[in-house]
């Protein structure tokens, strides 16, 4: 489904990429950015709308889109921070089990 719609709105057509590098902490540090980022959207909307004024619905779409997106790149950092939480972790546990296992 390809839309185009007129004005200073960007649309993306590709997926977001998590580079291979970084630490988890600073991946979330981007996640929180990216969903503050959403929540401000939001709050414009809202603020928007509740002032009765006659919106461009096109216009409104797309803000609600851009705050999805900015949610969804969110998501995917702290889904990256995560797994890459879990490889630092992974041969640190190991260890540890391994001692218990020999004492």
């Amino acid at each position: 489904m390809e839309q185009h719609f007129s004005g200073p709105w960007i649309r993306l057509n590709t997926t977001y990429y998590v580079a291979p590098v970084g630490d988890p902490a600073e991946l979330l540090e981007d996640a929180q950015l990216l969903l503050g980022g959403a929540n401000g959207i939001a709050q414009s909307l809202s603020d928007l709308l509740s002032q009765d004024l006659d919106a461009n619905p096109a216009d409104l779409a797309n803000a609600l889109w851009s705050a999805a997106l900015l949610v969804k790149m969110g998501q995917r950092n702290t889904l990256e921070a995560q797994y890459r939480l879990r490889q630092l972790r992974g041969p640190m546990d190991d260890v540890d089990e391994e001692e218990v296992a020999e004492s």
